[in-house]
C-alpha cells in the first residue's frame, strides 16, 4: 500500500497595504505655493492618541512629506514654519494691500487675502497694513499675532473672495488606506507680490 503527498505553500499579498506591513497605511502629501513652488524645511507633524504620537518630519526641496502609520486609527495631520518674517515682504506689499482695502484693485486670491491678514483677525484693514510696516522698519521683529508662514489644506477653500476662516488641519478617522494628496498651500504672511525666497538657491 502506497501513499503519495505533496507540500503546498500559500502566499497572501496585501493589496492595500501602500508597501508597508499589512495593517498599515500611509499618509503623504505636498506643500506648496499657489504657483506650485515647493516649500522646504516645513515641520509638518501628525498626532493620534496613541502613545508614541505625535511625530514629525520636515519637508526636503521637494516639499513633501510621508507617514507609514497603523491602520483603523484616527490622525491629525497639520504643518508650520515661523521663521524668518519679514522674508517677501516690503513697501510694495503695503501698496498692494492699500489699494485691495481702497477698492482700486483687488488682491485676486483667496491665499493673498490670507497672506494680507497680518493681525489674523479674519479681515483686510488698515491695522494690517501698521503690523506690517513695523516689521519692515524693524521695530519688530515678528508677526505678534500671527505665524510666519500659514498652510491652508488644499482645495477647501469654498469662498475665494472671503477664505475666512480656513482648515488648516487634515482630521483623519479611521485610516483604512493610503492617503496621498493630503497637501497645504503655502502661504507667506504679508508677501502678496509673491517675492518670499524660498531657499538659498531660489529668489
Amino acid at each position: 500500500f502506497r501513499k503519495d503527498f505533496c507540500m503546498t505553500t500559500l502566499k497572501l499579498i496585501c493589496n492595500n497595504c501602500g508597501g508597508g506591513e499589512p495593517g498599515q497605511g500611509r499618509i503623504a502629501g505636498n506643500v506648496s505655493t499657489e504657483k506650485g513652488a515647493n516649500v522646504s524645511e516645513v515641520h509638518v507633524s501628525v498626532d493620534a492618541n496613541l502613545i508614541e504620537f505625535p511625530k514629525a518630519m520636515m519637508t526636503g526641496t521637494n516639499g513633501n512629506y510621508e507617514f507609514m502609520l497603523e491602520s483603523t486609527k484616527d490622525y491629525l495631520v497639520k504643518a508650520v514654519k515661523d521663521t524668518d518674517h519679514l522674508n517677501g515682504v516690503s513697501t510694495l506689499d503695503l501698496v498692494l494691500i492699500q489699494r485691495h482695502i481702497l477698492g482700486l484693485h483687488n488682491l485676486g486670491s483667496p491665499y493673498k487675502l490670507i497672506a494680507a491678514d497680518a493681525n489674523n483677525d479674519g479681515k483686510i484693514t488698515a491695522a494690517d497694513l501698521t503690523e506690517l510696516r513695523k516689521l519692515i522698519l524693524g521695530n519688530v521683529m515678528e508677526l505678534p499675532e500671527n505665524s510666519s508662514w500659514r498652510f491652508p489644506i488644499k482645495h477647501q477653500i469654498m469662498d475665494p473672495a472671503n477664505p475666512f476662516p480656513f482648515a488648516e488641519i487634515y482630521d483623519i478617522h479611521n485610516l483604512e488606506s493610503d492617503m496621498l494628496d493630503q497637501s497645504f498651500v503655502a502661504v507667506k504672511i504679508g508677501d502678496v507680490n509673491e517675492s518670499v525666497q524660498l531657499n538659498a538657491q531660489n529668489n
